[in-house]
């Protein structure tokens, strides 16, 4: 289990980008909070049992007038599985989602597995011309869900045959949560690079005081398994809806 210290952590670093106060992630309570708007419009919930996140846009730009049952809504829709694009009907607003339900897991110095085992050689923030090793043996949207294309803080690779085959990067930290993404070879998967650069990433992160976060699609048992296998541990489920809609008179984007 995650100790009670890296929980409260990890639940205040995903409320730091939604505009959340800190005092609002007591037990057993469920509250809106606004946060300024993006060029495009959102809802972003956030569920870690009975804990609540919920952002909505800021009333300079849109006033969606949720109240609790729409809030409660909101929350309970974490806790499904909905398919991408489906129309979620507020009482003042109409919400499309936008991206697969994600699962939310964390890792620390109680949950981390053993250091695997692999063969081949590890390569630390490999150079451009390693990377293009592997960003031409995966679709472009393989490559850029892996954060191929993002600056990363650091990256880890797995070298087989002189050959990129596997490669773990971390995004800038948002408060204590770092989230770290893995890529392997379509050839090796199921080998075990992507525990090994995964692991070793993690060991890297967790050394610099940081808590490493993964995000995986409800229905990617693959990455489910990996993240597993590492020590990653369930903490919450997040969903993105877009405003496609509000009351007539108030102005929208979609």
């Amino acid at each position: 289990m995650l100790t009670e210290r890296s929980v409260a952590e990890a639940l205040r670093s995903c409320a730091m980008p939604l505009g959340c106060p800190v005092g609002y992630l007591e037990r057993h309570r469920v509250a809106t909070v606004e946060r300024l708007c993006d060029e495009a419009a959102v809802v972003r919930t956030f569920v870690r049992d009975s804990v609540g996140l919920v952002s909505v846009p800021c009333e300079d730009e849109f006033e969606l007038g949720l109240d609790p049952a729409d809030v409660q809504e909101l929350i309970s829709l974490t806790r499904l599985e909905a398919a991408p694009g489906s129309v979620i009907a507020l009482r003042s607003a109409r919400l499309t989602v936008s991206d697969d339900p994600a699962a939310v897991q964390l890792l620390d110095e109680r949950t981390i597995a053993p250091s695997p085992a692999v063969a081949g050689a590890l390569v630390y923030d490999p150079r451009r011309d390693v990377l293009d090793m592997l960003r031409h043996d995966v679709s472009p949207w393989e490559w850029q869900q892996a954060g191929g294309d993002t600056p990363s803080l650091h990256r880890v690779g797995a070298m087989q045959g002189g050959v990129l085959v596997a490669l773990a990067s971390v995004d800038a930290p948002q408060g204590r949560l770092a989230r770290v993404r893995v890529l392997v070879a379509p050839r090796h998967r199921r080998m075990g690079y992507g525990g090994a650069v995964l692991h070793t990433l993690a060991q890297h992160v967790l050394a610099q005081g940081f808590i490493p976060s993964v995000r995986l699609a409800v229905g990617d048992l693959a990455a489910r398994t990996l993240a597993g296998a590492v020590g990653f541990v369930s903490f919450a489920r997040a969903l993105t809806l877009h405003v496609t809609r509000v009351d007539a008179g108030i102005r929208a984007e979609s």
